[in-house]
């Protein structure tokens, strides 16, 4: 008798075959795995009792993930054995069994903050071991609870445990139930915090935390523990501690080790999706080392730390130690990388590449007609003079719009006039910067573009007003964007509605990129690569178009990052 199970996931890093494996191994069942591009298939083969150990045994140390889609199981006439077994070294959270070890009294490693198994832990000396690990934990939970901090290494970095939240730059939750607790959190939020990837997720505050903490703080990017050193703290914290700040340390004197792990950890993105698909807005842990198929000829490629090394047999992108830069450029290499993750060369498909500092495009891709920039977001100004009188040289609504707000922000509108217009923004980042500048966020630039997505993100409504996004000649015109946002801020409207109107339209504007040209040729389905993609831009864009279209990102990696030295590769490989 042989039962299918059929994983859909994107992810290649081993994980669920390992487990598999080992799952397979303590029950003495055959198994057989092989894959496509969307699904991992294990072929179990045995009898009704064999497979039924299987099955419960799996159940109990299969984690979820936030690259696993669906499961399923069928009953197979076929066993096939084709997956090569050979998998990339990575840093990840305690798998189910391990964390069940660790607080097992009579397993070998109970409270051992250094245990860790083939699936999942990081990059420290093997034979690191803790004896008396209760009473350690005990007493630094103890000391937490007496003077409201203590200073620890963590897997994961040096830091500053409080339990007074007012100066904390991340939050971890002791479980999801404190999750619940605390934060305006559904569904998707909890899965995606309760992975094996234990990425963070930006959560909004709700009454019970201002109560109690006595904070205003409209959001926190908030995480479960993700090492054992976390994960013991807060049992031994037991009922009476919820939640725990983080800050940064360089001085971890109540508890030290060495640890090789400059990962950083993954910060995700729920979609409003009918499934609440997870999208990794940044971050590496978990996710790199990651194997991608060969290419035709040996290939190098690297932007910032991270790096492909390509061969004839495969792929290899990792984190290096010495930062590096493209030969191309980024929205190019971004676009290529995501095209060749998911065999995307024979389709006609729409690629928004869209960066900070680096320059943006709507491209389309097709056998028929090679790559076509479609939109261009080339734009800049001196400074805000130049803006309004650009404004009013529209036509006499727009200098009508200048002289009211000249009238009623008077203040705001002089700021602007001194504030500075230096930056390394390009294309949207530099529009939202600018936009930022003449609401009066801030005096610069960069500060303007952060204060307005931390507006956005913080914002309660899961609507914002209309802002026009108009495209001529294929750039897209700043000045309609930037002049329904004065006439709103003149209507009243605050700042985080404002700001969530202003992303959550652009999301809209690249929607209907995407439909207009599907009605004239049509299309196999959008892409989205590039490090604008954060927040409400991410989930808004990707759930509008994957309303009624297939939508490809980076496949288990960050929205940008790594992709972008293995579409280089690509490129090279090619030329």
């Amino acid at each position: 008798m042989i039962l299918k199970f059929v994983f859909t996931t994107q992810s290649t890093n081993g994980v669920i075959e390992k487990i598999l494996l080992r799952v397979a191994k303590a029950t003495n069942t055959q198994i057989g795995l092989s894959r496509d591009s969307e699904n991992l298939y294990a072929y179990i083969k045995g009898e009704e009792d064999e497979l039924n150990a299987f099955s419960s045994a799996l159940a109990k140390e299969l984690p979820m993930s936030v690259f696993l889609k669906s499961l399923n199981a069928e009953i197979s006439e076929e066993f096939k054995d084709d997956l090569v077994r050979d998998f990339p070294k990575i840093n990840l959270p305690p798998c189910p069994k391990c964390i069940s070890e660790v607080k097992d009294e009579s397993n070998e490693n109970y409270y051992n903050p250094f245990h860790h198994c083939e699936v999942c832990g990081y990059s420290v000396n093997e034979q690191e071991k803790m004896e008396n690990g209760k009473l350690f934990f005990e007493k630094l939970a103890e000391k937490l609870k007496e003077e409201g901090k203590i200073y620890i290494q963590t897997m994961n970095g040096k830091f500053e445990i409080s339990t007074n939240l007012e100066n904390a730059e991340r939050i971890v939750a002791v479980d999801l139930a404190s999750v619940a607790t605390y934060f305006m959190s559904f569904e998707g939020d909890a899965k995606a915090l309760g992975s094996i990837e234990k990425p963070y997720v930006k959560l909004k505050t709700n009454l019970n935390f201002k109560k109690e903490y006595g904070l205003s703080t409209p959001a926190f990017y908030v995480k479960l523990p993700d090492c054992m050193v976390l994960e013991l703290l807060c049992d031994a914290l037991g009922s009476e501690v919820k939640l725990l700040g983080l800050k940064k340390t360089d001085n971890p004197k109540d508890f030290q080790f060495e640890v090789d792990n400059e990962d950083t950890i993954p910060v995700a993105v729920v979609s409003d999706t009918k499934y609440h698909d997870i999208l990794i807005e940044s971050g590496d842990r978990s996710l790199l080392e990651k194997y991608e198929n060969g290419l035709n000829k040996e290939v190098v490629a690297k932007r910032g730390y991270y790096k492909c090394i390509s061969g004839l047999e495969k792929s290899v992108l990792f984190k290096d130690k010495k930062e590096g830069e493209l030969k191309t450029s980024a929205v190019y290499a971004g676009f290529y990388g995501v095209i060749s993750q998911w065999d995307l060369q024979e389709k006609t498909v729409m690629g928004f590449g869209l960066y900070k500092n680096e320059e943006s495009k709507v491209l389309v891709s097709s056998p028929k007609f090679g790559i076509i920039e479609y939109v261009d977001f080339n734009f800049a100004f001196k400074n805000a003079e130049e803006v309004f009188a650009s404004i009013r040289a529209m036509n006499e609504t727009g200098e009508k719009l200048i002289n009211n707000y000249l009238k009623n922000n008077e203040n705001i509108f002089k700021k602007a006039l001194n504030a500075s217009f230096e930056t390394k923004k390009k294309g949207v980042a530099y529009l939202w910067g600018v936009i930022g500048v003449i609401l009066g966020f801030d005096n610069n630039i960069d500060g303007a573009y952060e204060k307005l997505i931390n507006y956005a993100t913080s914002a309660m409504s899961k609507k914002g007003p209309r802002i026009d996004y108009k495209s001529e000649k294929n750039v897209l015109n700043p000045l309609w964007a930037i002049r329904t946002a004065m006439s709103f801020r003149l209507a009243g409207v605050d700042d985080y509605l404002l700001s969530y109107g202003i992303i959550e339209s652009f999301a809209e504007f690249l929607s209907n990129l995407y439909d207009g040209f599907d009605k004239e040729t049509p299309l196999d389905g959008a892409l989205m690569v590039g490090d604008l993609f954060t927040g409400e831009l991410l989930n808004k864009t990707y759930t509008y178009i994957s309303k009624n279209h297939k939508v490809y990102t980076p496949k288990a990696l960050a929205i940008s990052g790594a992709v972008e030295p293995y579409g280089e590769c690509v490129i090279l490989s090619n030329g």
